[in-house]
C-alpha cells in the first residue's frame, strides 16, 4: 500500500469512494473540488500498487481563539481494503501533518448511530467533548463531536 497526497486529478475517484462510503451523507463534486485545492485543506490517498485508490482522508485547518484547529472532515476506506490498518494510517498521517503545520487540536463529529467509528476514533485518543448536534446529518441524524490534542 501507498499513500501520498492527493490532487485534483483525484476527483472523480474520490467522489465516488464518498458515494461508496457514505451514501447520503457524500461530498459532492464541488465541494471534493474546493477541498483538494484550497491550501488550508489536507488530502491524503491510500493506492494499491496499480494505483487504485481504496482510501482517503481529508482535514482542514482553522484559526479559532488565537490557535490552530485541525478537522477531521472524511475519511473513507473501500469495504473491501477495510480492516487492514489502512484508516489507521491515514488518520496517523493527517495528524503528522496538522502537527507539522501547528494544529492543537483536532476535531470530527461521528454519528451518533456508528458505533464502530466512535470505537475507532476513540482508540486512537479521541474523546466525545461537547453535548450531541442534534439533527446534524441530512437524515436527521445526530452527531457527537470528538476531538484530540496534539
Amino acid at each position: 500500500m501507498n499513500y501520498c497526497k492527493a490532487n485534483i486529478l483525484d476527483l472523480f475517484s474520490i467522489e465516488q469512494m464518498e458515494k461508496d462510503c457514505f451514501s447520503s451523507e457524500a461530498f459532492d463534486r464541488r465541494l471534493i473540488k474546493n477541498l483538494l485545492v484550497s491550501p488550508k485543506s489536507i488530502a491524503i490517498k491510500a493506492i494499491t500498487p496499480s494505483g487504485k485508490i481504496i482510501g482517503n482522508i481529508i482535514g482542514s485547518i482553522r484559526k479559532e481563539r488565537g490557535r490552530l484547529l485541525g478537522r477531521m472532515l472524511s475519511l473513507c476506506v473501500l469495504e473491501k481494503y477495510r480492516k487492514k490498518g489502512i484508516a489507521t494510517h491515514l488518520v496517523q498521517l493527517l495528524e503528522e501533518e496538522f502537527h507539522s503545520r501547528g494544529v492543537e487540536t483536532i476535531r470530527l463529529e461521528v454519528s451518533t448511530r456508528n458505533e464502530t467509528a466512535r470505537r475507532f476514533y476513540k482508540r486512537h485518543g479521541y474523546q466525545i467533548t461537547t453535548p450531541v448536534l442534534d439533527n446534524y446529518y441530512r437524515d436527521g441524524s445526530d452527531a457527537f463531536v470528538m476531538c484530540k490534542n496534539l
